[in-house]
């Protein structure tokens, strides 16, 4: 009976080895899990193309964390198949979370443009107060993929807020697609990071726009003070033109005229 039971023992792990063995074949001769790849966003190369720009402007800049729907703030990247479904891919992960990759590479593009004399994050102002403080908000970040049509999908907001007042001096909104023509995530992410690429360039501009225009608004005022000034200076002490000339009877004529040099 006992040589009967160690029969059978055998006889099922025989079996179980040759059916993975037979799947192992049909797999194609090696059975490999699938590995989690992770990704990131390149910062793309730019240039400071605004004429007469006085770069880097002397200010101090807090960037905050960005906020993200929790939906979308995850490492897994977010697969959307129609107007209804998302998915998590659970191959696929950002490095980060997307409102730290994000909020990461956005300070990065600043610190490139030599925009302003200090740039930093949460960490860097606990013992200070920055001038101004550039806040932003993700809506989407997400691939498209319908099976054969795949795209990139960013939606996001920002803002820079004067901190002595509250007051927003400059924001934007955008929501970008870029079409992708393979299926390999890799060409999604490329395009997350030309999206981003493509909006950081405009905006860089449009705040050097406003701090440029600020710089000049404010050289002007100092000008129109200082032209004032010496314009009030010039009525009080302007010298007298009349023109004296002594009598032999000790009286004296007054002939109006200019005095010769």
């Amino acid at each position: 009976m006992r040589a009967n039971k160690h029969l059978l023992f055998w006889g099922f792990i025989t079996m179980s080895v040759s059916l993975l063995s037979g799947c192992t074949h049909l797999l194609g001769g090696k059975a490999e899990l699938p590995q989690r790849r992770l990704y990131m966003l390149n910062v793309e190369p730019m240039r400071n193309d605004i004429e007469n720009s006085t770069r880097p402007y002397a200010f101090q800049i807090q960037i905050k964390g960005f906020e993200a729907p929790r939906a979308y703030n995850r490492k897994e990247i977010i697969v959307r198949r129609d107007q209804y479904e998302l998915q998590h891919d659970n191959f696929h992960h950002w490095t980060e979370r997307p409102a730290d990759l994000l909020t990461d590479v956005v300070k990065q593009y600043l610190r490139q443009a030599n925009l302003f004399t200090y740039i930093g994050g949460d960490r860097d102002f606990y013992d200070r107060r920055p001038q101004y403080v550039f806040n932003g908000r993700i809506k989407a970040i997400e691939r498209f993929d319908s099976g054969d049509v795949w795209a990139a999908h960013l939606a996001m907001s920002m803002e820079l807020v004067r901190q002595e007042d509250g007051h927003v001096i400059w924001q934007t909104d955008f929501d970008e697609e870029r079409n992708v023509f393979f299926p390999e995530m890799k060409h999604t992410v490329s395009a997350f990071s030309v999206l981003l690429g493509e909006q950081m360039k405009k905006s860089i501009r449009s705040i050097d726009f406003v701090f440029l225009n600020q710089q000049r608004s404010s050289l002007n005022e100092a000008l129109g003070e200082l032209t004032s000034s010496t314009n009030g200076l010039n009525a009080t002490s302007e010298p007298d033109t009349t023109l004296l000339i002594d009598t032999d009877s000790n009286d004296y004529e007054i002939i109006p005229g200019k005095l010769s040099p």
